[in-house]
């Protein structure tokens, strides 16, 4: 028996962010922004001490997140927060910052120009989302 799988999400739920935006863009995008994350000095220790990173394997959740997140692809399952909340002692506000300026500068460099907006919004929204679970009720 075989079976087929239907999609019954609305529309805006299945479709990426933007229609030029592709796979092989995001992949790139986490690849830059793992680079640029292990070249900063406090955000490299926040991954490596707090978070006990493993760069091979963030990457490769982190592509499936933002595949996800920007693809729309269902790609990824789990709860991501978990790992980041164990850190929010050793995280305030200016590493937010600094983590979401270098995937804007990656997403410059990676993501088609036409989508670029698109996708820094939705990853502010994520990190949005992720400050404020983060933060201790």
């Amino acid at each position: 028996m075989t079976y087929q799988h239907f999609d019954i999400r609305p529309q805006d739920e299945c479709t990426p962010i933007h229609p030029d935006l592709t796979h092989s863009q995001v992949r790139a995008l986490v690849a830059r922004h793992s680079e640029k994350l292990r070249h900063n000095g406090e955000l490299a220790s926040v991954y490596q001490n707090s978070m006990k990173c493993d760069w091979e394997d963030y990457e490769a959740q982190a592509v499936r997140f933002w595949c996800s997140a920007l693809m729309k692809d269902r790609s990824y399952s789990g709860r991501p927060l978990g790992k980041y909340r164990g850190a929010a002692k050793q995280v305030c506000s200016d590493d937010i910052a600094s983590w979401l300026k270098l995937f804007e500068n990656a997403v410059d460099e990676c993501v088609a120009e036409t989508a670029r907006a698109n996708t820094k919004k939705c990853a502010t929204q994520v990190v949005d989302c992720f400050h404020m679970a983060m933060i201790p009720a």
